[in-house]
């Protein structure tokens, strides 16, 4: 090998490093961010693991001093869409996890699995804004940065996507109650 070559290597061995090192910290909330829009475990490996390679691919695309994390975070949230539209996808069954126990009003459970089951029949963008905003938490300027919007229209979309939500809540209760 020739020692240019060899140097490419090891300068390319150091970026990966170095991007690893950026992206590492993030694939916690990647993960939740996957699970929270898929909500099946088996897939997220995957999508994450697509959306790390994505991000390698498209590195030079991230500006100078740009924050990384809403830029990975609309890479995984892209993947996930992406996966959710195939045809593989629509061919998965998910369990009904009412069926497993039944509903009981007044169990913790139920509440949290009306909500999940809303979330579900919300559209891609929906209920991408709200698992930024409530499951992972994130304030109004990091999804805006995420969603390539403004802080004021991520607030309008949040706002919008819990009004559409809160009729599918309401019905789900009225149809277990």
């Amino acid at each position: 090998m020739l020692e240019s070559d060899a140097l490419m290597d090891r300068r390319g061995d150091h970026e990966s490093d170095q991007f690893m090192d950026v992206i590492e910290p993030l694939l916690g909330d990647a993960y939740r961010l996957a699970y929270g829009l898929v909500r099946s475990k088996s897939e997220v490996d995957d999508i994450v693991q697509e959306a790390t390679v994505k991000a390698w691919k498209y590195r030079a695309g991230l500006r100078p001093n740009s924050p990384v994390r809403p830029w990975f975070l609309a890479i995984v949230a892209n993947q996930c869409r992406q996966a959710m539209r195939s045809r593989w996808w629509s061919v998965i069954r998910h369990p009904d996890l009412a069926a497993f126990g039944g509903h009981e009003s007044g169990r913790p459970g139920d509440e949290v699995e009306q909500v999940r089951q809303a979330l579900r029949r919300l559209r891609h963008a929906d209920r991408l804004v709200l698992v930024l905003r409530y499951y992972l938490d994130q304030p109004y300027e990091e999804i805006a940065a995420t969603l390539g919007v403004s802080p004021a229209a991520a607030r309008v979309r949040t706002h919008r996507a819990l009004a559409r939500m809160k009729p599918i809540v309401v019905t789900e209760e009225s149809s277990h109650g």
